[in-house]
């Protein structure tokens, strides 16, 4: 279920004018690095939470799953603040889940919060996340972060997601290969390169990928320029 829900919400990065900039620490991704532990109030109603929901779900992991999959449905509904609710409730019952990453990720993607969201998607990807979908979306994301970024460590993250776009074209699902060819062709974009920009978008039209036309249309003018 999880995955029909990933496919659905996570290969099209969507930018949205919603914001995690709150004073509410359920609203921000593991409560805001909140010191739980020694709050005995939290403490305790965390607790409660734990112990109502694995006698739900019959397991702490389980129940985990249960709050990823109402999050995502959520994310889907343009819900962001009911889908962070439900990524931190998870997070408290199973910190391990890389799909909690993944949609922390997400959500700090529509602030268009690029490097937080890096972050996020490196901690999914070091828990063993390593569906293409997922990949595409973290190696542009890696692009759009190294924009900001000063050389060499711009140069270095523009390294990272072409190795992390080359992970994701290896997939044997001819949709998703398509999807990571055009990813990599808009990120060889980022990075003017647009002659392996237009290799990349030629490959995922092979595949018979989607084209985003506006983007197409601009890398034929800055490949017209640069004759």
């Amino acid at each position: 279920m999880i995955k029909q829900l990933i496919l659905k919400t996570c290969l099209f990065l969507i930018f949205t004018s919603s914001s995690l900039a709150s004073t509410d620490s359920s609203l921000l991704p593991m409560y805001g690095g909140e010191d739980r532990k020694n709050n005995t109030e939290l403490l305790k109603k965390d607790n409660e939470f734990i112990v109502k929901s694995t006698r739900s779900f019959s397991s702490r992991e389980h129940a985990a799953e249960g709050y990823i999959e109402r999050a995502f449905e959520m994310y889907g509904q343009n819900n962001f603040n009911k889908a962070m609710q439900r990524f931190n409730q998870a997070w408290l019952l199973n910190p391990d889940n890389a799909y909690i990453y993944l949609g922390y990720g997400l959500l700090y993607n529509n602030e268009k919060k690029s490097c937080k969201a890096v972050a996020m998607f490196m901690q999914a990807y070091n828990k063993g996340l390593k569906e293409s979908g997922f990949l595409a979306d973290y190696a542009y994301t890696t692009a759009s972060c190294a924009l900001t970024k000063e050389n060499p460590l711009q140069k270095e993250l523009f390294s990272d997601a072409n190795d992390l776009h080359e992970q994701s074209s290896q997939s044997s699902n001819q949709a998703l290969q398509a999807y990571a060819y055009h990813s990599w062709a808009k990120s060889y974009f980022l990075q003017n390169d647009f002659s392996n920009s237009k290799k990349m978008l030629e490959q995922s039209k092979i595949l018979g990928g989607k084209t985003d036309v506006q983007f197409e249309q601009s890398l034929k003018e800055r490949l017209m320029e640069s004759k």
